[in-house]
């Protein structure tokens, strides 16, 4: 029962995408502070790490460049995802933002791989007589990393639930995991000075799981945007609602699917066999309105059948 019209269910389609858009502005700036403040974290591991040799710093300043990779990436994605409909893409071009996700669980992967690899050789050396030398950079720099990514991370969740994105929520979470891992650096380098010298290999293969266990994660979700699968639960959540409403004797088929924040989904419902036709198109624009008042989702396609076919589904397209 969607329209092309100005108005949909009684929302004013122009002011809702300028809404959605503007919230992935914000997002968009939001994730290049995150970008800023994972480059400079960065660039002061890498250089204190390489500079000391010690393996884990290097890994968690690794780990800090896959924040950068994600969070460039992730900045493309939502700034194409704010452009408006077109001849190829007549829905938007929101699925970018799942996509830029997609890329950037890529790179993590890959670099978890071979910060495990470096783990590997750093347990080795250890094995070998090799020792690591910390200093007090070293062991400032990894907890100013744990702390500064921690605040930031807090952030991301706060006005990422605020938003209602979960492009920040999923951030925030990935900083909190690249905060822990800040923060088990951190260990590990002190206990270097204290004397235990397996810490660097053995936190550096902890670092490499943790990134790998973030990475699989985000695959998990954006595998199953992008290929339009859907929580069953929340389907059944829709399908109570509906059948809240006045009117709907039943509800024929749900068909949701992400575009990229955005939820888009196609409805049947059971009307009485004798509703006109007017009315049925005034149930429609409410079950479409209930859904985008209680779920914020964009659009929804309603479509009614009498309610004389429920036994019969062979006669329902």
């Amino acid at each position: 029962m969607a329209n092309t019209n100005q108005y949909d269910a009684g929302r004013n389609i122009q002011v809702d995408r300028q809404h959605r858009l503007n919230k992935l502005q914000e997002a968009q700036k939001i994730t290049l502070a995150n970008l800023g403040t994972y480059a400079v974290i960065m660039t002061a591991e890498l250089i204190i790490g390489y500079w000391n040799s010690i393996t884990v710093l290097i890994a968690d300043g690794l780990n800090n460049l896959t924040g950068v990779c994600g969070a460039a990436i992730l900045i493309a994605g939502l700034k194409i995802s704010r452009k408006p409909p077109d001849s190829n893409h007549v829905l938007g071009h929101w699925q970018y933002e799942n996509i830029a996700a997609f890329l950037s669980a890529t790179i993590m992967f890959a670099v978890s791989i071979q910060i495990l690899v470096d783990g590997v050789f750093a347990v080795n050396r250890f094995l070998s007589g090799h020792h690591v030398v910390p200093n007090g950079w070293s062991l400032g720099v990894s907890l100013a990393s744990a702390l500064v990514i921690s605040v930031l991370a807090r952030f991301n969740r706060v006005r990422g639930a605020q938003l209602k994105n979960q492009a920040l929520i999923a951030s925030g979470q990935d900083l909190k995991s690249d905060a822990w891992t800040s923060f088990g650096t951190f260990l590990s380098i002190g206990g270097a000075f204290l004397g235990a010298q397996w810490l660097d290999g053995v936190a550096t293969i902890a670092v490499g799981i943790l990134i790998l266990h973030a990475a699989i994660s985000i695959f998990r979700t954006t595998i199953m945007r992008l290929t339009e699968g859907f929580n069953p639960g929340v389907i059944n959540e829709y399908s109570k609602t509906i059948n809240a409403i006045p009117g709907v004797l039943g509800v024929q088929g749900i068909e949701p699917r992400w575009l990229g924040d955005q939820i888009v989904m196609k409805i049947g419902i059971y009307l009485a066999d004798d509703t006109e036709l007017q009315t049925a198109y005034s149930i429609g624009e409410k079950v479409e309105s209930v859904l985008m008042t209680q779920y914020d989702i964009l659009d929804a396609d309603v479509m009614a059948y009498p309610v004389s076919l429920r036994n019969d589904p062979s006669k329902v397209d």
